[in-house]
């Protein structure tokens, strides 16, 4: 794909991102976190197990996770699209090293965590992300 193309695509899977991060993001704020446990039961097959009520450390942890998302949509989308444009192939190299970090920790702390099924959908995840970032034609 052309780096226009892989720009416009990164900024499509950043704003994908950023919505989860909002509906991760809701989960300590009572009433309106229930999207958050909808998500955590999507992400923790078989559906419709529902998440438990989430104790403070959860919340808080969620809480984290979800502004640590949000910062890495943020850089997504105001570095890694426009280095694509640019063909900032440096930039490209470190936005795919972070990714892949993202999603062995991610996934490796959910299959010991017993929600295997999480590692499952990071794989989605980790596609979409490194599509743009590896299906790129620089122009010469």
């Amino acid at each position: 794909m052309t780096q226009s193309t892989s720009a416009k695509l990164m900024r499509i899977v950043s704003y994908g991102f950023i919505l989860f991060a909002v509906v991760w993001g809701v989960a300590p704020y009572g009433p309106i976190g229930e999207p958050s446990r909808l998500l955590l039961d999507l992400l923790d097959w078989p559906l419709g197990d529902a998440a438990p009520a989430m104790n403070r450390s959860s919340m808080w942890l969620s809480s984290i996770g979800a502004g640590l998302t949000a910062a890495l949509c943020i850089m997504l989308l105001g570095i890694v699209a426009p280095a694509l444009e640019r063909g900032d192939k440096g930039v490209v190299r470190i936005a795919v090293l972070a990714i892949v970090v993202w999603f062995v920790v991610d996934s490796a702390g959910s299959i010991a965590a017993g929600v295997a099924s999480n590692a499952g959908f990071n794989v989605i995840l980790l596609a979409a992300a490194l599509a743009p970032l590896l299906g790129v034609q620089y122009e010469k």
